[in-house]
């Protein structure tokens, strides 16, 4: 392990106790703090800003690395343009072969409507299609697709949960008629896509990720990663809360920690998202008044499920956006602990809450693990989507923050792109990258710039219960730092998108390097 001074920086330690002006890393550790050790070599950082590493309150490591090799339709704004990139596609594939796609969004495209089932039917009769649409909440398909499921449309849309359109765009739990069919991801694939997901994290000045939905084939292939010195980042990992049997052998096993790995939640999904509507809301949608949106695990499921993790000690982090979805993980996560506990169980985006909902994230200590990026994606629809009366219920960081509340921050990528970058910015000026709407969007939600990077680097720390470690530029921390061209902090907001990542380190080693 290497050991070294980092001295000439413009260190943001997130700790306030003391000036920095170099710190010494030894071991993977921050061992001294403006103490140089003549023994060391220094590395003279001619005044870059060094912040404790960005860390990724809610990733995905296998999709996003996944998601590279696979048919990318994000911001393609018509059907025609999509049909042209499936036809190249399909040119390169043998009959009865899937074709697999992800990053649709039909609110890019001129009508804003979602596709017919001829589009695909027409263009791809002897390979089976499957779109995953831009929020990861439903699915494109075609007939040949539904008809290796061996199931009939009515039969998919009366599965709990589900929702076809069209014959052909299968909601939320409709999605899962289809996981049997498709092609099987196996343990060196899945090692192969992790690998390239950490590189480009590395790169985005990202030391740590809580993998937000791990099943046992991602957690065997982190831990031989780990073993091959292959696994750059720091990884909190989410039990699937579909796998029963991964779920008894750890809560039986109990936590996991080996440094660059720790299990210790459980992800649980209650709703969809409002992009494809099947976020859960108290009210019908503006834009289709007959639809709240779907519930996809019932009470008493849910409430086994959290007994179980409160009895074996694991933080529960359950997908919510919705404010009906929301009510209905807090009512449960209420029954299952006390207040004022420290359990830290999370609600995974809580994107629309209502003020009723807002005391009880501070009574029962429950955390918002947000993604600002949620916001400025979703502003341009969103109130077609709810109406004007409800726009104050979205992405409510200062009202959790006004009450004390510590916000984790994240991006969900590869549903966004991960940049820690993109999401300071979106949470300081709810703006898109051209700066509008002029002033913010819902501007009384936007945070402080300190508030901000706390979110990626103290608080998400927080989430994971490493507080005691990571998060802060302190002796004893471990050394995962991050190297920019600029302080986020005294930056004016037009330049924190030019802000460049020069290193990142983990554990002390330059996993990044452009000094």
């Amino acid at each position: 392990m290497k050991s070294y001074n980092l001295i000439n920086g413009n260190f943001v330690s997130m700790d306030h106790s003391r000036h920095i002006e170099s710190i010494t890393i030894s071991n993977g550790k921050i061992e001294n703090i403006n103490s140089i050790n003549q023994q060391y070599k220094s590395i003279d950082l001619s005044g870059l800003t060094i912040i404790p590493g960005f860390i990724d309150a809610h990733f995905h490591l296998k999709n996003f690395g996944k998601r590279l090799e696979m048919l990318n339709l994000k911001q393609i704004n018509s059907t025609e343009k999509i049909q042209q990139l499936i036809k190249n596609k399909l040119a390169k594939l043998k009959p009865n072969d899937w074709l697999i796609g992800f990053g649709w969004d039909q609110n890019l495209w001129n009508n804003k409507q979602y596709p017919t089932k001829n589009i695909l039917d027409k263009i791809a009769p002897n390979n089976p299609i499957y779109l995953t649409r831009i929020d990861g909440h439903s699915a494109w398909v075609n007939n040949i697709a539904i008809q290796k499921t061996g199931l009939t449309i009515n039969q998919i849309n009366n599965v709990d949960g589900s929702r076809v359109i069209n014959d052909c765009i299968m909601v939320d739990n409709a999605m899962n008629c289809f996981k049997n069919y498709l092609p099987t991801d196996t343990k060196e694939q899945v090692k192969s896509w992790i690998k390239t997901a950490i590189k480009e994290a590395n790169k985005m000045g990202i030391t740590g990720v809580h993998d937000a939905w791990q099943d046992a084939t991602t957690v065997e292939a982190i831990k031989e990663l780990i073993q091959e010195n292959k696994f750059s980042i720091r990884c909190y990992g989410m039990l699937g809360s579909n796998d029963n049997n991964l779920l008894e052998h750890y809560f039986s096993k109990g936590h996991y920690e080996n440094g660059h790995y720790t299990i210790r939640s459980v992800k649980a999904f209650v709703d969809g998202a409002l992009g494809s509507r099947g976020a859960a809301l108290h009210e019908p949608y503006c834009d289709d008044h007959h639809n709240c949106g779907l519930i996809l695990i019932s009470k008493q499921e849910f409430n086994n499920l959290a007994q179980n993790c409160f009895k074996n000690n694991f933080q529960l982090n359950t997908h919510a956006i919705g404010d009906r979805g929301n009510s209905y993980v807090l009512d449960c996560y209420a029954k299952a602990v006390k207040k004022n506990n420290n359990r830290r169980w999370r609600i995974e985006h809580a994107q629309m809450v209502s003020d009723s909902d807002l005391s009880m994230f501070k009574n029962y200590n429950i955390l918002p693990s947000m993604q600002p990026s949620h916001c400025t994606s979703d502003m341009p629809w969103l109130k077609e989507r709810i109406g004007t009366d409800r726009l104050p219920l979205i992405s409510r960081w200062q009202s959790f923050i006004d009450l004390g509340l510590k916000i984790p921050g994240g991006s969900d990528c590869p549903i966004e792109t991960g940049n820690p970058l993109f999401e300071f910015y979106a949470a300081v000026t709810r703006q898109n990258h051209q700066g509008l709407p002029k002033g913010g969007w819902q501007p009384q939600e936007k945070i402080s710039k300190n508030n901000a990077l706390k979110m990626f680097t103290t608080w998400a720390a927080y989430g994971g219960f490493d507080e005691n470690r990571r998060g802060k530029i302190k002796v004893g921390f471990d050394a995962d730092l991050t190297i920019l061209s600029k302080n986020l902090l005294t930056s004016d907001n037009s330049e924190i998108l030019n802000t460049k990542i020069i290193s990142t380190i983990v554990n002390g080693e330059f996993v990044y390097d452009k000094l």
